[in-house]
């Protein structure tokens, strides 16, 4: 016999009950509770008399917890063991009555039996308590809890290896709650200092003034900074100075309000002290600047405007400010003989596959005050944006005028000391020629000897007045050149041929090639030949091989003159080629010259648009190289 329900009772308990027939596996509803169908939005209606699944079924956007087999399961074991089964959570979300909606639901579930007089299970008594909210808010703490636990862990390890000085204070005491090495370094403490007052913490030399910012920060709640704090640390057994960049930045807990301060220090000891090497440089720069009497320019290319200093104003005799509108005023200060040169060798200095904006050059002003005329000598650098285009031309100039009047003079001098010397060598080397013709078959050997000797030293000084002469017109505008054509080999035969007795004893070994014909002035490159063969043999008085090669490349004639002597300093190569230019040094000392064989040298190879240089080993040897175009 089954049980008798009081249903009156049954509809007035409490908590939600669902009675259910044990008939798996339909389970069918045959009783619900107000209590019931209030917590599950439900009617009689939509219950009585259907399996409970399918009153409840799985919600499909949850089929991944099977939730409904975890039900099922309970009310099997019920039957089975005729005992009460518990379930403490069960995710079990509700259908929304006519909508294919859920509502995400969460229960504590209970399903006990009703024995008939046989001990058989004649009912299941399903009742259910909705949780959602408890469960939401214990998930919610939970969730909260985790994630201060694992920001705290990854904080402290975030802390840990940061590449910067960094600590965390907490509370309005403003406790030290976390502090990395490079922090515990610049206070010069332990791991002790962790849970102690920051102002317990902080060296005496830096401890009113961040204590002030760190209170700023935390009442304030807006970041502060300070620059270039100066601190001793113990390093390398010694106290030393040490500089930091500072921030302080305002720690906020969930709720937005303030709860501690973040410190942060980055050392900038190299930066300091670069900065103040760089103002030591500046200030011995301008010392210097001083020193050599030199004017400064700026240019912004970009914009065409120029600023100069006091003293570039005074050498371009221009007056006004300071600034300079597409400097003009400079522009009008030029000579106008050099004022077209000037111009095209600027626009070449801001061609960077040119000249890499370098810029060194010479030039003549007229001041537009006085109308007093100066040599120029200018220097500069034009530096390049990121587009490749000129933007800004710095630079300095300096008044050449009185050392142009000393090199006039000079040269005037030599000139005309070399055209009163000339007349007298000549007669002089015709007496000589003349002695030793008529008297080849009478005199002695002595004599003859005597007499080549005379020669020789006669010719050497008639190449060095030519040499004299030739600057002069140089300096009155340029060598003379008579162009024809010639086989260059065949040259080149004929002055190894003339040197071999200037030369003796070094020998020349001559690497020629197929014909080359050029078109230009022959003596002057046969001078050019014979200045580098004899330099090759004076400077390599221990080594007596010199080799001459001449070789095509590409429409050029590459010529190299090569020695294994003594070899220039890397230092000197720069100023090989300028005038009146000698390297002194215990190798050199007992050689003689002027300095202007290779400056006349650089001259004639120039006028042929040509190029010459020289790579050079110091101890090992040197070679000469020059290259003239073929046509």
């Amino acid at each position: 016999m089954k049980p008798n329900i009081n249903l009156d009772a049954f509809y007035k308990a409490g908590p939600p009950i669902l009675v259910l027939k044990p008939d798996p596996p339909y389970f069918t509803i045959i009783e619900a509770n107000d209590a019931y169908l209030k917590v599950t939005s439900t009617t009689l209606k939509d219950l009585l008399g259907r399996p409970i699944l399918t009153a409840f079924p799985q919600n499909p956007n949850d089929a991944a917890s099977k939730n409904t087999a975890v039900f099922y399961n309970s009310l099997l074991t019920v039957m089975e063991t005729k005992q009460q089964h518990v379930l403490n959570i069960l995710k079990y979300d509700i259908p929304i009555r006519g909508t294919d909606q859920f509502e995400v639901k969460y229960w504590m579930v209970t399903n006990f039996p009703v024995l008939d007089d046989q001990g058989n299970v004649a009912y299941i008594v399903h009742t259910n308590v909705d949780v959602t909210s408890t469960y939401e808010l214990v998930k919610k703490e939970r969730i909260e809890i985790e994630v201060e636990d694992w920001t705290n862990k990854h904080l402290r390890e975030f802390f840990a290896h940061a590449p910067v000085a960094i600590a965390m204070l907490k509370g309005r005491d403003l406790k030290v709650e976390l502090a990395n090495t490079l922090m515990l370094e610049i206070w010069g403490k332990s791991m002790e200092i962790i849970g102690k007052r920051m102002s317990d913490v902080l060296p005496p030399s830096i401890k009113l003034e961040v204590l002030s910012l760190i209170s700023q920060t935390y009442c304030s709640g807006r970041s502060h900074y300070n620059e270039d704090i100066k601190m001793l640390l113990a390093r390398d057994g010694s106290l030393q100075e040490a500089y930091f960049n500072m921030m302080y930045h305002p720690l906020r807990d969930s709720s937005d309000c303030i709860c501690g301060v973040i410190i942060m220090a980055a050392e900038v000891t190299e930066q300091v002290k670069g900065k103040a090497d760089l103002l030591q440089e500046q200030q011995r720069s301008r010392l210097a600047i001083e020193a050599a009497d030199l004017g400064v320019f700026d240019m912004d290319v970009e914009h065409g405007v120029l600023k100069c200093d006091l003293r570039c104003k005074e050498i371009f005799g221009i007056g006004g400010g300071d600034v300079y509108d597409q400097a003009q005023e400079f522009m009008d200060a030029l000579h106008e003989e050099d004022k077209n040169r000037l111009v095209k060798l600027m626009r070449n200095a801001f061609k960077r596959p040119l000249k890499n904006g370098d810029y060194d050059v010479e030039f003549r002003t007229v001041s537009t005050i006085n109308q007093q005329m100066r040599w120029v000598r200018a220097k500069g650098k034009l530096f390049f944006n990121e587009q490749g285009m000129p933007g800004r031309f710095i630079g300095t100039v300096l008044d050449n005028t009185r050392q142009k009047r000393e090199e006039q003079l000079k040269n005037d001098f030599i000139a005309m000391v070399s055209h009163e010397l000339k007349t007298p060598l000549t007669s002089l080397k015709a007496y000589v020629q003349l002695m030793k013709r008529q008297g080849r078959n009478q005199i002695d050997h002595l004599t003859a000897e005597t007499l080549e000797k005379a020669e020789t030293q006669v010719n050497k000084m008639v190449s060095m007045i030519n040499s004299f002469l030739n600057i002069s017109r140089l300096e009155a505008g340029g060598i003379m050149i008579e162009k024809s054509a010639f086989e260059f080999n065949t040259l080149i035969l004929e002055v190894i041929e003339e040197v071999k007795a200037i030369v003796d004893p070094h020998v020349i070994t001559f690497s020629g090639t197929e014909e080359l014909w050029l078109t230009g002035d022959r003596d002057k490159i046969g001078q050019v030949l014979t200045n580098l063969l004899s330099n090759a043999a004076k400077y390599s008085l221990h080594n007596r091989d010199i080799r001459l090669d001449c070789r095509r490349k590409d429409a050029r004639a590459q010529i190299s003159v090569t020695d294994r002597g003594m070899g220039i300093r890397e230092t000197d190569l720069p100023y090989l080629f300028t005038r009146f230019q000698r390297f002194e040094s215990a190798d050199t000392k007992n050689i003689s010259g002027f300095g202007i064989g290779l400056y006349l040298c650089s001259e004639i190879v120039k006028s042929h648009h040509g190029v010459i240089w020289a790579e050079s080993e110091y101890g090992k040897g040197t070679t000469m190289f020059f290259e003239l175009p073929i046509k």
